[in-house]
């Protein structure tokens, strides 16, 4: 006969133990009944509630989840985006496509034709491909730039920050100083007063 197993009550460590390790395994798993919880929890009466550590892990992967989700979605605009600048670059090229390939009434002959709308053609296409770089350049710079604020302004906070941190310990040497001196004159009257 196969050994029963008992019942076995679990303690708050053990739980939280081993929601760690289902998290570590299917971190999906709990998302939609935590929320749940999270929703009743708020419509409970205005005390405050007492979170277990449990509740908290909790916390952290449905924070995690929607830190996946919009991180997703943010690729997707970007797709989006990308693929618009893509097709408005073609609209381009084919807009200044179809105006050299209009013909011209002239009275010339075939081959005098061809040529200036083949040059045309060429020469749009190459402008049309410079303004298009023109753009990218422009949106390049403004990135580098905006870019290069950053750095500058994170330097400056951070140069800040050391100064005030210089001062700090400079005023907490002034005091201490002071601190010794006083401590020095009570000493000096102490021992003049035993004398």
């Amino acid at each position: 006969m196969a050994q029963s197993e008992k019942h076995r009550n679990w303690s708050w460590d053990e739980d939280k133990v081993l929601l760690i390790q289902a998290a570590t395994d299917k971190p999906f798993a709990a998302e939609k009944e935590h929320r749940r919880f999270d929703k009743a929890s708020a419509k409970l009466s205005g005390d405050d509630e007492v979170e277990t550590e449990k509740h908290i892990l909790l916390d952290d992967i449905v924070a995690l989840l929607d830190d996946v989700k919009e991180i997703a979605s943010q690729k997707t605009s970007n797709s989006v985006v990308e693929k618009e600048q893509a097709e408005q670059g073609a609209l381009i090229v084919r807009d200044m496509a179809m105006r050299t390939m209009k013909r011209r009434k002239d009275n010339d002959s075939d081959e005098q034709k061809k040529k200036p709308a083949l040059d045309n053609r060429r020469n749009s296409l190459a402008a049309a491909i410079e303004a298009e770089s023109e753009r990218e350049l422009v949106v390049r710079e403004k990135e580098l730039s905006f870019q290069q604020f950053k750095l500058e302004s994170e330097i400056k906070q951070r140069e800040l920050d050391r100064e005030e941190r210089q001062a700090e310990r400079e005023h907490q040497i002034l005091m201490a100083r002071i601190d010794n001196e006083k401590m020095l004159s009570m000493f000096k009257a102490f021992a003049e007063s035993k004398k």
